[in-house]
C-alpha cells in the first residue's frame, strides 16, 4: 500500500452549539505547532512534581481489576500502577463511551497521544504514559456515537456495537462487511476480543492493535460529563496533556491538563481520487463545502448542444452551396446529386444531435451519481470523515498494515487537515 499525504489549508473547528466539528479555512499560514508550545507541558510537569500526591490504594485496585478484565497484560498494568502512584505523568486520550468499534478520530487521537508522549520522554520531561480513557458520552455535545463502514455502493452502515448479544452482532457484521481478502482475519480478531461490555470490547481491540511502550487504559468515566470528569481525574492523577481538546498555544485551562490537537485527516481511496481528477476538483474544495454540484456535474460537458450542432450544420451546408456554385461556374449542373447531398447532410446532423443529446443526459446522470458518491466518501453523513468512518472499514480493505503505514506518514503536531491518498503499489 502506497500513501501520499497532502496538508490542506483546512482545520477542524468546533461548532459553537455542539461538540461536532466542521472543516474551515485556516486564516493563518502556519499550521505546524511552534516548538515553544512544548514549554507548556514542561511547565505543567514541574508544577505537578511539586504538588502533593495522595495515593489511593482502593482506586488503584479498581483500575487494575478493570484493566485485567479488558485484556491488559503486565506491559499495560505496570504503567497504570505508576500512574496511580504518582510515579509517572499521563497523556490522556478520550474515547467515546459505550461504543465498541474504534472510529478514525479516536485512532488519530491515539496516534497523537503516543507521539506527544514519545516527544516528551525524549525531552526528559519524565516518565510519560499514554492513557486510553472511555469518557465521552453518546449525545454529549452532539456526539452521535456512529462508527460506520461504507458499502461498495456508497451506502453507510453503522457497525458500532453498544452492548448485548455479541454472537448475534458478529454474525450480522459478517453479513455487512464488504467481502475482501482481509475480512476473515479481521472477524477472527474481533471474535477473540468480543465482550458484552462495549468499553471492555473497545479497549481489548485498542491494546491489541496498538502495542506501544507506555500505553495503558483507565476504566470508563462516570456520567457527570467529560469536562467535569477530566477535572476530577486531573486532581487525582498527574495528567500533563489531554488530546483532542484544543491547542497548547491557547494556554492551559485552570484545573485541567494542557490540551493537544488530536490531528485530522481524510482518507482518499483510489476511486475517489479518480473522481476528483475527472471533475477537476481539489479535496479542500469538497471538504470545505465550496463545490456547486450542478456546476461540477456539467463542468466538462458541452453547454449548448443544439447551438453547437446548429452552427456546425450551417457551416457545412454553406460550404456545400459554395461548392455547387463552383460547379455551375465550370459548366456542371448536378442538381439532383447536390440536393441529395444537402438532404443527407441535414438528416445526418439531426441524428448526431439527437444522439449527442441522449449521451449528454446519460453522462449527466453518471456524473451526478459519481459526484454524490464522492461527497458521501469525503463527507459521510455531512460530517468530517473521521467522525463517522470506522477503523474496520479500512482494515477490511487494506489489512492490518494500514495502521502502521498511516501512522508513519501523518504529522501530528500540525493543525492543518491532511488528505491521505491510498493506492495499491
Amino acid at each position: 500500500m502506497a500513501y501520499r499525504v497532502i496538508k490542506l489549508p483546512l482545520t477542524t473547528a468546533r461548532i459553537s452549539t455542539t461538540r461536532g466539528r466542521t472543516l474551515v479555512r485556516i486564516t493563518r499560514k502556519r499550521g505546524k505547532l511552534p516548538r515553544s508550545s512544548y514549554a507548556a507541558y514542561q511547565s505543567l510537569a514541574r508544577r505537578l512534581a511539586r504538588r502533593e500526591f495522595v495515593h489511593d490504594t482502593q482506586r488503584e485496585d479498581a483500575w487494575i481489576s478493570w484493566l485485567r478484565k479488558a485484556g491488559g497484560t503486565k506491559r499495560h498494568l505496570d504503567p497504570l500502577r505508576q500512574l496511580a502512584r504518582g510515579e509517572a505523568l499521563g497523556v490522556v486520550v478520550p474515547l467515546v463511551k459505550g461504543v465498541a468499534i474504534p472510529r478514525m478520530d479516536e485512532v488519530l487521537r491515539l496516534f497523537a497521544g503516543l507521539e506527544l508522549a514519545r516527544s516528551l520522554r525524549s525531552q526528559r520531561v519524565g516518565r510519560v504514559i499514554t492513557v486510553l480513557w472511555p469518557a465521552i458520552e453518546v449525545g454529549e455535545w452532539g456526539e452521535s456515537g456512529i462508527s460506520a463502514i461504507m458499502q461498495r455502493g456508497g451506502e453507510l452502515e453503522d457497525i458500532g456495537f453498544r452492548g448485548g448479544d455479541v454472537e448475534r452482532y458478529l454474525e450480522g457484521l459478517r453479513n455487512v462487511l464488504p467481502g475482501t481478502g482481509f475480512s476473515n482475519l479481521l472477524l477472527d480478531q474481533l471474535s477473540r476480543a468480543a465482550d458484552s461490555d462495549p468499553d471492555v470490547f473497545k479497549i481489548r481491540l485498542m491494546l491489541r492493535w496498538f502495542d506501544d511502550e507506555g500505553l495503558t487504559a483507565l476504566k470508563p468515566a462516570g456520567n457527570t460529563g467529560y469536562e467535569l470528569n477530566l477535572r476530577h481525574l486531573f486532581g487525582n492523577v498527574r495528567l500533563v496533556a489531554a488530546v483532542g481538546s484544543g491547542s497548547p498555544v491557547a494556554g492551559t485551562p485552570p484545573g485541567e491538563p494542557v490540551p493537544y490537537p488530536g490531528g485530522s485527516a481524510t482518507m482518499i481511496e483510489g476511486k475517489v481520487e479518480a473522481w476528483l481528477t475527472k471533475f477537476g476538483l481539489q479535496p479542500e474544495e469538497v471538504l470545505a463545502g465550496e463545490v456547486n454540484a450542478q456546476d461540477a456535474v456539467k463542468r466538462h460537458l458541452p453547454q449548448d448542444i443544439p447551438s453547437l450542432f446548429g452552427g456546425a450544420k450551417e457551416r457545412v451546408l454553406s460550404e456545400l452551396l459554395r461548392f455547387e456554385m463552383g460547379l455551375n461556374d465550370l459548366g456542371f449542373s448536378p442538381d439532383n446529386d447536390i440536393k441529395r447531398l444537402l438532404t443527407n447532410t441535414d438528416i445526418g446532423f439531426d441524428k448526431l444531435r439527437q444522439r449527442a443529446t441522449t449521451e449528454f443526459a446519460r453522462e449527466t446522470d453518471v456524473n451526478s451519481r459519481q459526484l454524490a458518491k464522492l461527497f458521501r466518501y469525503l463527507l459521510p453523513d455531512g460530517k468530517p470523515q473521521q467522525e463517522v468512518m470506522s477503523l474496520l472499514h479500512y482494515l477490511d480493505f487494506y489489512g492490518m498494515d494500514f495502521l502502521e503505514g498511516l501512522r508513519a506518514r501523518l504529522q501530528f503536531d500540525d493543525v492543518r487537515h491532511q488528505a491521505v491518498f491510498l493506492a495499491d503499489e
